[in-house]
């Protein structure tokens, strides 16, 4: 991925958020003036944000200002099951501690599974299951959803076509092409790129702190990841067969600082709410029973040589690790037009101080790719 990462002193004169297209971002660069929003208005002032300060990049003290008044709401039924209280979606800093208590209150142990792995001698131990995923239904909520699905359709003007990487037989190198019907951008932040879709800068810096803090919890330290960067990448097929081709999402390998630094993929679908009510429920979903398609192939899941897939249901969250799972999604088709068509938006979370990129094994590669 192509771009230059923004310094420290540039971000700490930045107004509001800023993401750099084809670049991952350093939030706690700014954090210390990170910048309050304006209810009212979609615009930012430069100013001491307590919103921000207290967790919103991932500060561990709350603000010295007025005390924030005990909700007195009785719990809802919220993501994954649990019960949260709900927040006032009209207000950023409203739908900021929404994002954070679902994400509380979603499972997220499956990624925590471990598996029988070979180490670097040879010898069996227990890991990270390389091929974990991390399903979490209805996480954000149907108001707040649809209001995300809906800046996502804003943006479609400015989006190009998606590109990607593939292993190429003939030339025995890995070439860049682009998809064919899927279109692509990255989510800025700043004033133009906050006014242009609000609710999903928010999601994005949310998601970062708070679903970083609450894995590094269960995970062991090499697969800890960052709090304060990130790449993403807001993505539509149109349809008519538009599809991902097969591929792990980061071939890399090497020291954490070295080359591709993604380690974990959180990818939620902004379908309408209840697109897909009335099709079997995972992990017993098949694309053999949706004319729609689009759905997420997982290979070798559960076991080796079967394959797991999930359906593109509205509001449904997807994690897995970005160093190992080879997945693909399925051609994807709009019998009911525009509605039909596949958002997803997707956050790459990168590997922390002292974490580990897996190096593709030699044997999947063949498997898969007919490399290695």
């Amino acid at each position: 991925m192509k771009g230059s990462t923004i310094s420290s002193s540039s971000c700490r004169r930045t107004i509001g958020f800023v993401f750099v297209v084809g670049s991952i971002l350093d939030f706690n660069a700014f954090e210390a003036n990170a910048s309050p929003f304006i209810a009212s208005h979609i615009s930012v002032q430069r100013a001491a944000c307590p919103a921000f300060a207290a967790g919103g990049f991932g500060g561990g003290s709350k603000s010295s200002g007025s005390k924030k008044k005990k909700n007195t709401k009785k719990k809802k039924k919220g993501g994954g099951g649990a019960t949260t209280a709900t927040n006032n979606l009209f207000t950023p800093e409203g739908r900021m501690d929404h994002i954070r208590s679902r994400l509380e209150a979603a499972d997220v142990s499956p990624m925590a599974k471990l598996s029988l792995m070979q180490n670097n001698e040879g010898q069996l131990a227990l890991d990270i299951d390389p091929n974990a995923i991390c399903v979490v239904d209805n996480f954000l909520g149907k108001e707040l959803i649809s209001a995300m699905r809906q800046e996502a359709e804003s943006l479609l003007p400015t989006m190009v076509p998606s590109q990607s990487t593939r292993f190429d037989e003939e030339t025995q190198t890995v070439v860049a092409y682009e998809k064919v019907g899927v279109l692509s951008t990255q989510i800025e932040g700043g004033t133009a790129g906050y006014e242009a879709s609000p609710r999903l800068v928010e999601y994005i810096v949310t998601l970062t702190s708070g679903l970083s803090q609450k894995l590094n919890r269960i995970l062991p330290e090499s697969h800890h990841l960052s709090g304060a960067e990130q790449t993403n990448k807001l993505a539509v097929c149109l349809g008519d067969g538009s599809m991902y081709d097969k591929h792990i999402d980061n071939l890399g390998g090497g020291e954490s600082g070295a080359g591709d630094q993604r380690k974990l993929t959180a990818l939620l679908y902004l379908q309408p709410p209840g697109s897909h009510d009335g099709q079997p429920e995972f992990p017993n979903e098949s694309v053999e029973d949706d004319p729609r398609g689009g759905y997420f192939r997982a290979y070798d899941v559960p076991e080796p040589d079967q394959v797991t897939c999930i359906a593109p249901r509205g509001d449904r969250l997807i994690m897995f690790w970005s160093d190992s799972l080879v997945h693909d999604v399925s051609p994807s088709f709009c019998p009911a037009g525009e509605a039909d068509r596949r958002f997803a938006l997707t956050v790459w979370f990168v590997v922390g101080e002292n974490g580990v990129i897996r190096a593709t094994d030699v044997e999947i590669e063949k498997k898969h790719f007919g490399t290695g």
